[in-house]
């Protein structure tokens, strides 16, 4: 994740978002260690994760869960923002946790996601090669010496399930009345500096980029490897008949 992805989505929380309103609830699922995002002073932040050792490590929070967002019980219409940050693609059911978040956010509040596309070169290959080669990867092309070690960020066991591919998503939003306020695909920062220190190798990846999109009717993309959305709950008007 960039820092420029991230100032644009901060951008428009703080727009559409802290503008208008004061003493915000948000749920960060599968907080880790750290939040993203500054959602003002008078935020209440409560943090959900299955780590206790992250959950200790995080000094923002003013409230913390241990327990599995896919089937913990989280309260019905109680947070103004649930914010998934790079979490849906190491779960074995997403769905659960998006029905979830569905049902804990309150109408007119927002629910941020960031996940890999897996319908991309790079999200395909993380999908199915083992944690084993994630690691090594992570420690021999990354140069990230103590991934795999108890304690540190990553890299962890991903299923990145159809489910969470983009269009998905979107499908999603759909059927459950959500409006998608912002929606991006971008390339990751890694796939970037791998391309551009190997430059002899350019070539080829533009074939690459070229077969695989005509090879997938325009289903996968070589280059946009990760993906940001933010759905919004739409508030329910009741008609009173007389």
């Amino acid at each position: 994740m960039s820092q420029e992805e991230i100032n644009k989505l901060q951008s428009v929380i703080s727009h559409q978002l802290l503008s208008n309103k004061t003493n915000i609830r948000v749920l960060e699922a599968g907080c880790g260690s750290a939040s993203h995002f500054n959602f003002g002073q008078n935020a209440y932040l409560v943090g959900i994760d299955i780590s206790e050792e992250q959950l200790k490590s995080n000094s923002v929070l003013n409230e913390k869960i241990l327990g599995d967002i896919q089937v913990y019980n989280l309260p019905v219409a109680n947070f103004d923002v649930i914010v998934c940050w790079y979490v849906l693609e190491h779960l074995p059911e997403p769905e659960k946790a998006l029905n979830n978040f569905f049902h804990a956010v309150k109408e007119d509040g927002i629910i941020i996601l960031a996940f890999p596309n897996v319908m991309s070169i790079w999200g395909l290959i993380t999908k199915y090669t083992p944690l084993w080669f994630h690691i090594w990867v992570y420690k021999h092309i990354f140069g990230e010496k103590r991934a795999g070690r108890a304690g540190h960020l990553g890299p962890f066991r991903t299923f990145s399930r159809f489910f969470i591919a983009p269009e998905s998503i979107k499908q999603f939003a759909m059927m459950n009345g959500l409006t998608i306020e912002h929606f991006v695909l971008y390339e990751n920062f890694r796939q970037k500096e791998m391309k551009e220190k190997n430059k002899i190798l350019t070539g080829g990846w533009n074939l690459l980029k070229s077969m695989t999109k005509i090879l997938s009717f325009g289903k996968i993309d070589a280059e946009l490897t990760d993906c940001i959305v933010m759905l919004k709950k739409q508030q329910v008007n009741v008609v009173l008949m007389s």
